[in-house]
């Protein structure tokens, strides 16, 4: 099994905070301050594209996250909501998630759908700060699984058709 070089993304962060901020100090307005925050929404979103296309795949995809996080954060600030998880309803959809996917495991396999709500019902039925967050990254990496999965077969259908 070959092992991918790690890539620092920061940069790619910083970037995009770069680009909100000096769309948001320009003296040309876009209508309305949504859209400057639309603005460096895409421009993030192509810096990443860009940085992904000399990237590998989880860096790619790592990269477009980062830059839909600092577009989120130059859109809408720093949020901080209430958790909302946990209880005796998010505890049995975890279980009844849990056992779907088990089920679909035991005949024939999962698929994605599944393989996702099992982690995020999991996450929701979690009270404890660090056993939400473990759940959060189980949430976010297949999340990028499936990112990962969907660019495979794009790529592949790609090669197919240029062959």
């Amino acid at each position: 099994m070959t092992t991918r070089p790690a890539f620092d993304l920061t940069p790619l962060h910083d970037l995009t905070k770069a680009i909100a901020t000096a769309i948001a100090e320009t003296p040309v307005r876009l209508g309305s301050p949504e859209g400057a925050a639309d603005l460096a929404a895409a421009v993030a979103v192509r810096a990443a594209a860009y940085a992904g296309s000399v990237l590998p795949t989880s860096g790619r995809v790592l990269g477009e996250i980062a830059a839909e996080r600092a577009a989120q954060d130059a859109r809408w600030g720093e949020q901080a909501h209430p958790d909302g998880t946990g209880g005796p309803v998010m505890r049995a959809r975890a279980t009844e998630a849990r056992a779907a996917c088990q089920y679909l495991a035991d005949n024939g396999g999962p698929d994605w759908r599944s393989i996702l709500l099992e982690e995020v019902y999991e996450a929701l039925a979690e009270e404890e700060p660090a056993r939400l967050r473990a759940e959060l990254v189980q949430v976010a990496a297949v999340a990028t699984a499936w990112i990962e999965a969907i660019d495979r077969r794009t790529n592949a259908a790609e090669v197919g058709e240029a062959k």
